[in-house]
């Protein structure tokens, strides 16, 4: 796909996405415990807030040799992780609960808003081509994708999807109730998920011409440390959940 058709897909179906979840989000939220009033707004607030920040942060590190050798301020303000954003989100909304003085979970209304967003952001950057820095390592496996460089490579976007989608089903199976375990449950298998998809990605392989390498911090790539340390931090709150009526943490 050519690369300025490929950033317009792009570009239209992450609009998209974010307005989807923006209102499964508010419906299903709308039924769910919460805070009422400014605090509701408060918190909304705060999620948007933290997610574009982690989501920035976390595109830098994973850039960062490259962006300071070339001290590009395009290269800087564009680019974003999804990943980084559900941290950030998640530990903003933490912050901002604790100073409101609301302990029960608000995470369980959050869930199919990000099943909904990532399906539609994920095809967008399916249709994208290199543009968006989402491709994968060259395959030979039948399902190989060429993203317009002539390289059959592996469709991460596509395998994403598909994990995420049976994730999700797991998750809606297993813990039904609005406890805050499906969030801790479901944030802890996607950080999971995007841990082993980063194989399948350079720098783990070769780089398409014009992108940003990811760099290497001790083997691994900026968000597989973050995508560990979300298992990590996931897993501690889903057995908290599990164990108390009362959560602190969303």
């Amino acid at each position: 796909m050519h690369s300025s058709s490929g950033a317009l897909t792009h570009v239209m179906l992450e609009m998209l996405a974010y307005a989807v979840a923006a209102r499964v989000y508010w419906r299903g939220s709308a039924a769910a415990p919460g805070p009422t009033g400014p605090d509701r707004w408060l918190l909304f607030a705060a999620t948007v807030f933290g997610a574009a920040l982690g989501s920035k942060l976390l595109h830098v590190a994973e850039h960062l040799p490259i962006l300071l050798e070339r001290r590009e301020l395009a290269l800087w303000i564009g680019g974003k992780s999804v990943l980084g954003g559900f941290l950030g989100g998640t530990l903003a909304v933490e912050l901002t609960k604790r100073a409101i003085d609301w302990r029960r979970s608000t995470g369980d209304a959050w869930v199919p808003a990000l099943v909904v967003g990532l399906v539609i952001g994920r095809i967008g950057c399916q249709l994208s081509g290199t543009w968006d820095q989402t491709y994968g390592n060259a395959t030979g496996a039948i399902w190989g994708w060429d993203y317009g460089d002539g390289i059959p490579r592996h469709p991460v976007a596509a395998y994403e999807i598909g994990l995420v989608l049976g994730l999700f089903a797991v998750v809606r199976r297993r813990w039904p109730e609005t406890s805050g375990a499906r969030f801790a449950a479901f944030m802890g298998g996607y950080s999971a998920v995007r841990f082993a998809l980063e194989w399948f990605k350079p720098p783990f392989g070769p780089l398409a011409d014009g992108t940003l390498p990811s760099a290497l911090y001790a083997g691994l790539t900026a968000i597989q440390w973050a995508a560990l340390v979300g298992v990590a931090w996931f897993a501690l709150l889903f057995r908290d959940r599990r164990a108390s009526s009362v959560h602190a943490i969303p």
